[in-house]
């Protein structure tokens, strides 16, 4: 997203930007220098909105993506933490999943994608990555 696009965004959508930037630096900053339990436990300790206005499921994964793309050092479990971190925040309960599978080379490669209702809404990728842990 250029800044002609985002100044374009109506005021939600502005706030909804800033708020995942602010939360994927935080994820990020956390992954770097701390144990993963300590995001974890960040991710888990988020509380619902009180507000009334939920912001659908579609919209913080567009948020999620929009961001990502212009941090540097972002990975798949960024995503997927931020994502998770969102949507617990307005009310949806979503489950990351971490699999491997092995490249072209026989080489294991890992991955983070997150689920709600049983479909990936984050991370697909066109490879089957068998699922070792959740969150």
């Amino acid at each position: 997203m250029t800044l002609k696009n985002y100044l374009k965004l109506s005021w939600l959508d502005k706030k909804l930007i800033i708020k995942t930037l602010i939360i994927m630096t935080i994820i990020r900053i956390m992954l770097t220098l701390t144990p993963f339990t300590v995001t974890q436990q960040f991710i888990h300790r988020t509380k619902k909105k009180t507000l009334q206005t939920i912001i659908p499921v579609e919209k913080l994964i567009w948020s999620v993506k929009s961001v990502s793309q212009h941090l540097p050092t972002t990975t798949c479990l960024t995503d997927a933490l931020t994502a998770q971190y969102l949507l617990k925040n307005n009310g949806y309960t979503g489950e990351i999943k971490i699999g491997v599978d092995k490249d072209a080379e026989g080489q294991f490669e890992a991955h983070a994608w997150l689920e709600y209702n049983n479909q990936i809404i984050l991370g697909k990728t066109g490879k089957k990555y068998t699922p070792l842990y959740k969150i």
